[in-house]
């Protein structure tokens, strides 16, 4: 090739850029003058902008640490992914591998810092793989009909039918084993009965079933949560329970439960029907009696984050406590002068933030806003600054170190995502704010701290929303389009009426004088409410989501943490991947057949886009098909049906599909179909014989535990297919392994 290049002049010029590729004359003395300018500029540009990367670089890995959470997240989701249990000892030998040379590495820069993001990612892995050998128990593989249980209450609480939901450890469930006993079950009781607390010992007949799985590929598998929470089984009573009353002391989680269980009684006996349930969600953080038409007007309003205890509800009731132990203690001018209040103050709201955690259940948001909030208090009593992303790094770390799982939880997504949104950019405007409260003095001074608490709200919904706002479509298919409205008209109401109320209630309810803060508590909830009937009552108040993949929304998350961790330049390269996210979550489009794993129910998507229906049954699953492909669950879509007889369904997608109920429909669906769901067995040699390209028949659909398919619009050829099983893998929640 050099020899043929050099017997060619011409070839030889271009290649060394001396003559024109279009003429076969050399450049002319200023085109080459130009050209060599051209390349040097290059040349420098390239050099000058390699350096400013270094420099940046340089400058940015100081908050290198940050991104630990993010590589224990990493290696966490990597065994969640898993199509199968690893084996531990690869683990352990993972771990330490990446441990030592981590440590050997650690002066080599970059390089080093690649190494402990393994190491902490093979930490992640290793947490999320021991967290599943602690909790495994056993969990029902079969429906139990009639059984007597007996067992000990853990949890009772109202719900929103009338009834009481109880958590209970049985004893005894029938003839079952002791050792395929589940740890926990949870019974939902509709029948009269005596009062049930905590700790009280309950027996009755019981219909109950295994925890379900997920209705489609992708779609919330309540079976794997409840393995991490240790419930084999829910059902309900069949006949009236009966209570006995536990001899002796109980233990103290039973007492906490007892407790809990009174005040949330308490209150909702002071209150209303609407503003009790709520009222009793943000102190005890119990759910269950909230009406469902109130819980969709606070979701629709983007109101219904007050339901779930965060760090908002952390913040203003601990950062009350903290203000109101200061202040009381500033009346005393020898105090004032002598004593450090302000840590006597993060002392008092730290043992109160510990109270309300251990009042209000632990959920993992609440213990993500209480680890927050004890390292505020602790950043006071070191005069270290209390507000920084190390401290939500931090936070993360410990919940992710002791429940990995909830990495997979909508709640610890939103929670994080916004913290992490709201702290980097509040570390950058903090000064400018309070810059400006420094110079109000006066009336004009007032009217200006009312200004700067408008714009600061608003900011505040703005950034968390934006922040939560795809994994709310990811996990609920929706968003609240004037969610930033419902916030500025009613988080003033939560955070200087409400939860101030509160608080006073909890101080004064030990002395029975609690009644007048409820009462102040219930009006501002009442507000609230109606401020969230009349938002989600606007039009459009609602964006309905299609289901995307979930690739998509990491690289959304990635491009979030890029543009929160890193301080230079080189932030703004977080774009890029939010871009990408966005492009493929919107490329992402819904399967065209969809079959449910009871073989009960069967949706194809018609020419229009729309599902057309085999049943109107099982509801959950029709509700969860149309939410996941971008409609509201209570749209009229909903009600188009295939056109059915009694051997079967037939509806046109790109391609004929037929849903054969009988067996006596299979011959002539075979003939006139490209698509055949029989919800009967098919036999081998009519299964050979049969024209159609794809046959799904009832055994394959109990073994699959459900399809989506996704046909070609060209020529209706299967472009895809996913299956239940095999996207959820053969794991321990799965009941094979």
């Amino acid at each position: 090739m050099e020899e043929f290049c050099a017997r060619s002049p011409r070839i030889s010029g271009i290649l060394q850029g001396k003559m024109n590729i279009f003429s076969k004359k050399p450049f002319s003395a200023p085109t080459w003058r130009t050209l060599n300018g051209i390349r040097g500029q290059n040349l420098l540009w390239r050099r000058q902008l390699a350096d400013r990367v270094s420099r940046a670089w340089a400058r940015d890995q100081a908050n290198a640490s940050l991104w630990i959470p993010g590589a224990m997240g990493l290696g966490i989701a990597a065994y969640f992914a898993l199509p199968v249990e690893p084996y531990p000892g690869w683990t352990l030998v993972l771990l330490g591998l990446a441990a030592l040379l981590a440590w050997r590495c650690r002066s080599w820069g970059t390089p080093a810092m690649v190494l402990f993001a393994a190491f902490f990612c093979a930490l992640g892995f290793s947490a999320a793989q021991l967290r599943t050998a602690t909790v495994a128990a056993p969990a029902l593989q079969e429906r139990i009909t009639g059984a007597v249980l007996s067992g000990k209450v853990l949890e009772a609480s109202f719900n929103r039918q009338g009834g009481t939901t109880l958590i209970v450890a049985p004893a005894s469930i029938g003839w079952t084993p002791a050792e395929e006993m589940p740890a926990r079950v949870r019974l939902k009781v509709s029948q009269a009965h005596d009062p049930i607390w905590p700790g009280d010992h309950v027996e009755a007949k019981v219909l109950l079933w295994p925890p379900a799985g997920p209705v489609a590929p992708g779609a919330f598998d309540f079976a794997r949560q409840a393995f991490f929470r240790e419930l084999g089984g829910t059902g309900v009573t069949i006949s009236d329970p009966r209570v006995e009353r536990p001899d002796g002391t109980r233990s103290w989680p039973a007492e906490l439960a007892h407790l809990r269980e009174r005040i949330s009684r308490h209150i909702v006996g002071r209150m209303g029907p609407q503003a009790g349930p709520v009222a009793t969600a943000m102190m005890t953080g119990q759910r269950h009696a909230i009406p469902e038409e109130v819980e969709q007007h606070l979701r629709d309003a983007g109101l219904a984050h007050i339901l779930a205890i965060s760090g908002l509800h952390m913040a203003l009731f601990a950062g009350t406590l903290f203000w109101l132990v200061r202040a009381v203690l500033a009346l005393v001018p020898g105090w004032a002068l002598r004593y450090p209040l302000k840590k006597w103050a993060a002392v008092v709201a730290l043992v109160g933030a510990f109270a309300y955690l251990l009042l209000s259940g632990m959920s993992v948001s609440t213990q993500r806003a209480f680890i927050m909030a004890a390292l505020m208090f602790l950043a006071v009593l070191l005069d270290r600054p209390a507000f920084s992303l190390r401290n939500v790094a931090l936070a993360a770390v410990i919940v992710l170190l002791l429940r990995p799982e909830s990495l997979l939880e909508p709640g610890f997504q939103m929670s994080f995502a916004a913290a992490t949104a709201l702290v980097a950019v509040y570390q950058n405007r903090e000064l400018q704010l309070l810059g400006q409260k420094e110079k109000a003095v006066g009336l004009w001074g007032l009217l200006r701290i009312a200004f700067i608490y408008v714009v600061t709200l608003a900011i505040t919904s703005l950034v968390a929303g934006a922040a939560t706002a795809p994994f709310a479509a990811f996990h609920f298919n929706r968003m609240a389009a004037y969610g930033i409205v419902g916030n500025l008209i009613a988080m003033p109401l939560v955070g200087m009426v409400i939860m101030p109320a509160a608080l006073i209630a909890y101080l004064l309810m030990p002395l029975g004088l609690d009644t007048p803060a409820l009462w102040v508590m219930e009006i501002g909830l009442e507000a609230v409410i109606a401020i969230s009937e009349t938002v989600s009552g606007w039009e459009g108040a609602v964006v309905h989501a299609p289901s995307f993949p979930v690739g998509a929304l990491a690289l959304i998350a990635f491009g979030g943490l890029w543009l929160s961790l890193w301080k230079t330049w080189i932030r703004h390269a977080g774009v890029l991947p939010i871009i990408a996210g966005l492009a493929l979550a919107q490329a992402a489009r819904p399967g065209d057949i969809l079959i449910d794993g009871d073989a009960k129910l069967v949706a194809v998507r018609d020419l229009d886009g729309l599902y057309r229906w085999s049943g109107r049954s099982p509801r959950y699953a029709r509700e969860t098909w149309l939410r996941r492909s971008g409609f509201a669950a209570e749209t009229p879509v909903g009600d188009r049906m295939m056109a059915c007889d009694e051997l079967g369904c037939v509806s046109r997608a790109v391609v004929r599909v037929a849903v054969a109920r009988t067996s006596a429909a299979l011959e002539q669906d075979c003939l006139r179909s490209e698509v055949l769901v029989a919800l009967v067995p098919v036999r081998g040699h009519t299964r050979a014989s049969c024209g159609a390209q794809l046959v799904i028949d009832r055994f394959d659909i109990a073994r699959e535990e459900g399809f989506e398919v996704w046909l070609d619009p060209e020529d209706g050829s299967v472009e895809a297919l996913r299956t239940v099983r095999s996207w959820r893998g053969e794991r321990p929640w799965t009941g094979r392994q």
